[in-house]
């Protein structure tokens, strides 16, 4: 007997500290964030260039809103495991030493000495308790297996949202670039243009008003440059922010190219069965349900057991070895404590089923507003394909009448005008279109998924620069 009580000793002392893998920990939560993402193969280097995939890589490993939220569904599978725990026993080793005043009689312990006249009795028991409330026990367990679903759709919810911003910014810095460009194309024109009409001027050939005219559309120009040059340097700023990784000075190569569209129809039915903040509120109302069982559960009786196994015994009786306490609890009254657990619990329920119902409703509006926009994008780049053409022509026309002395300069600066505004607007417009497409993505559900099979490094039919013709002066 002495061995096994050695052994036991030994053995709950080591149990005491167990220590927590912590990368095995968060590796849980990673696993879900990777899964079937862009798995990217290119290791991004700072002032190299950097595509979509690798922009979106970044975000998905290194912001810290995805892993705030994963912690989330971690401690959600630690609940689970907690409630699980309910139907085991709790074993500790609690060892007690007790003083107190000598005195004489009683009886004698195994070596013949007086129990009473002790001063000091040491005891190391073994303790195993155990509360069996077996309905809610299994209620509460139901219950966090439902949260885990709901915070794994709220995780995968917030890494599309994400991964929307981070295209979203990185668009947005490709269309600023672009305008860029256009708009330092135009300007050198411009500036040329000042140059030839000031020549003209000195000559006789010009008013001092064709210079005034030409400079100052010069001037608005280059403050709308500078416009779009602060543009880029704040969209790099927020793209930075976004990766949590130096990526400032690096060159933006990815292109995309918008697939066909499905039908309205369609695509909201896609929405409703693949929306992730969708599946958590299904699975907040699931979970909302056990927690009602929870409440309830407190009208059943529940049994408790307690042992102990000395390991070390000087209290009376010294020569018996183990115990046991079975006790029984059946509520009898509780002053109404249980029924308004029970009444809040169906009060939450039904508060989840209503965001249920207001969610999925938003999202057949998102996916709507959306189509909608997207649509709309398409229409706005045909019509200002057609505005580009009539404005080179006129723009073509208006400089030619007035070499010729048919036009004044500031119908040819009006037509110049005018041209850089259906440009800019083109560019702008083949880029909303993109944006557009993505936002109508994150509203199906499906964002990972397209990103991944239509995000490429071919060159895209979008240009990088919308010509302005250079004349000759």
């Amino acid at each position: 007997m002495v061995p096994l009580r050695r052994s036991l000793l030994v053995l709950a002392i080591f149990m005491v500290g167990c220590r927590v893998d912590q990368k095995r920990e968060v590796e849980q939560y990673n696993k879900v964030l990777r899964a079937n993402l862009l798995n990217n193969e290119d290791v991004f280097a700072p002032g190299k260039p950097l595509s979509l995939r690798q922009a979106l890589d970044l975000a998905n490993r290194q912001n810290e809103r995805l892993a705030v939220e994963g912690e989330n569904y971690l401690q959600a599978m630690i609940d689970r495991t907690r409630a699980a725990a309910a139907f085991l026993p709790t074993v500790s080793l609690a060892p007690t030493f007790a003083l107190r005043e000598k005195t004489g009689g009683g009886g004698n312990d195994n070596n013949g000495n007086s129990n009473t006249a002790k001063t000091h009795i040491f005891d190391v028991p073994v303790k195993a308790t155990a509360l069996i409330s077996g309905y809610s026990d299994l209620a509460r367990l139901g219950r966090e297996a439902h949260t885990i679903e709901q915070r794994r759709g709220l995780l995968l919810d917030l890494q599309e949202q994400v991964l929307l911003d981070t295209a979203r910014v990185y668009y947005e810095v490709l269309r600023a670039e672009r305008s860029v460009d256009v708009l330092e194309n135009s300007l050198a024109v411009q500036d040329a243009r000042v140059r030839d009409i000031t020549g003209r001027q000195r000559a006789g050939l010009a008013r001092p008003l064709d210079v005034a005219q030409t400079e100052a559309q010069a001037s608005a120009t280059r403050v709308t440059l500078i416009n779009a040059l602060n543009d880029v340097r704040n969209g790099r700023s927020t793209l930075a922010f976004l990766t949590a990784a130096p990526v400032q000075d690096s060159p933006l190569l990815e292109r995309y190219d918008t697939p066909p569209l499905a039908t309205l129809e369609q695509m909201q039915q896609e929405a409703l069965s693949r929306r992730h903040d969708l599946t958590a509120a299904r699975e907040a109302i699931r979970a909302a349900r056990q927690n009602v069982e929870v409440a309830f559960g407190q009208y059943y009786p529940s049994v408790s057991l307690s042992t102990n196994l000395f390991l070390y015994r000087e209290s009376v009786p010294d020569q018996r070895t183990w115990d046991a306490l079975l006790t029984a609890n059946l509520p009898i009254f509780s002053a109404g404590i249980i029924e308004a657990d029970v009444r809040t619990a169906w009060s939450q329920y039904r508060q989840t089923a209503m965001n249920e119902s207001l969610l999925r409703r938003q999202v057949a509006q998102d996916v709507q507003l959306g189509y909608q926009n997207l649509v709309a994008a398409q229409k706005r780049i045909e019509e200002l394909q057609v505005q580009l053409a009539a404005a080179e022509q006129a723009f073509k026309q208006a400089d030619q009448s007035y070499n010729v002395g048919l036009a004044t300069n500031l119908e040819r600066v009006a037509a110049q005008d005018q041209l850089l505004g259906a440009q800019l607007q083109l560019t702008s417009a083949r880029f909303e279109r993109t944006l557009s497409y993505l936002s109508l993505a994150r509203a199906t559900g499906s964002l990972r998924e397209r990103l991944e099979t239509t995000t490429s490094t071919k060159p895209s039919s979008i240009p990088t620069t919308v010509p302005v013709e250079r004349r000759p002066l």
